[in-house]
């Protein structure tokens, strides 16, 4: 392979990553942005929630139940730090599997938070009908 072409190949790499590189930072952005928006959404249910509660063993077991979930979201992606990353482009095709096996896992969690999303909009909103009854 003469000098020419390696240059060429090279340039053609870095084209690639750089194209890979722009959608990982939209991913990243509408992550960050979907991650705000979920604790915002809990800390709104959050108070709800605390509103029903009729008892202080009630509220316990809310609050308990709330750690626990809060505990349990991400904060931040899992992700190994650049210097563990071999340059490597041998193993690129390896972390692209493990990339698309991670988006699916991902992609189907993201189905069941809409899922789950819209049965605590219903449940919200026959819950705000119900009072607003009540109250008559």
């Amino acid at each position: 392979m003469n000098v020419d072409t390696k240059d060429e190949q090279s340039k053609q790499i870095e084209k690639i990553f750089a194209a890979f590189n722009e959608s990982w930072m939209n991913y990243w952005n509408a992550y960050v942005e979907l991650q705000n928006q979920l604790y915002e959404t809990v800390k709104a249910a959050r108070e709800v929630s605390w509103l029903a509660a009729t008892d202080f063993a009630k509220i316990s077991e809310i609050n308990q139940a709330q750690r626990e979930l809060f505990a349990a979201m991400p904060r931040r992606i899992d992700y190994m730090p650049l210097g563990g990353i071999t340059r490597n482009l041998d193993s690129a095709v390896t972390k692209l599997d493990q990339l698309e096996t991670a988006l699916s896992l991902e992609g189907e969690k993201c189905r069941k938070l809409e899922e789950a999303i819209e049965v605590l909009k219903e449940r919200a909103s026959r819950t705000e009908k119900e009072l607003l009854a009540a109250k008559s």
